[in-house]
């Protein structure tokens, strides 16, 4: 391997390590929301991310995501008693940062209508704000996808794969 080459790929190896970069931005409203069947058993938890929308006095979903059980304190709407702000924040795989995202409203809601769901019906999915999206280099791609190759655990994806789980979210992970 020439020495160029070499430092390209130590360059690509650094860029992609956890924790990168991060990247802030406020919403209108967090909701941390509990989802239960029509018996009323708990199915799932999900942060809902939503914008005010003054034109028909209503709150837009612009991203949910997931809480799952072994995350217990990732993603979990916390509140900063500093400046009254509730913060969720959490590492981003796919985007190789750390998100924070902060409301100065926040509600919690337990319901057995999904309430990123309902909100499709209102505004269509693909009309959303998403959530501020970094490029990803071809050369982070690659090295990512080497590395998810060379640590991938098939007990981890087997037991992902058995466990029964609402369908993953677009925007976040």
């Amino acid at each position: 391997m020439g020495m160029i080459s070499f430092a390209s790929f130590l360059l690509a190896v650094v860029s992609t390590g956890s924790a990168s970069r991060e990247v802030s931005e406020n919403v209108d409203l967090v909701e941390l929301n509990h989802f239960h069947d029509c018996l009323g058993r708990h199915v799932y938890d999900q942060v809902i991310f939503y914008e005010w929308a003054p034109d028909t006095a209503k709150y837009h979903v612009r991203a949910w995501c997931l809480i799952e059980e072994r995350d217990i304190a990732s993603r979990r709407p916390m509140k900063r008693y500093s400046d009254d702000l509730y913060e969720v924040q959490w590492q981003d795989r796919d985007q190789n940062l750390i998100r924070i995202i902060t409301s100065t409203h926040y509600r919690e809601s337990w319901t057995q209508v999904d309430p990123e769901r309902a909100n499709k019906r209102v505004l269509d999915e693909r009309l959303r704000t998403v959530l501020i999206r970094r490029s990803v280099t071809k050369q982070e791609k690659v090295v990512a996808s080497d590395e998810a190759n060379d640590t991938e655990d098939q007990s981890d994806i087997s037991e992902i794969a058995a466990s029964p789980r609402p369908a993953e979210p677009i925007v976040l992970r």
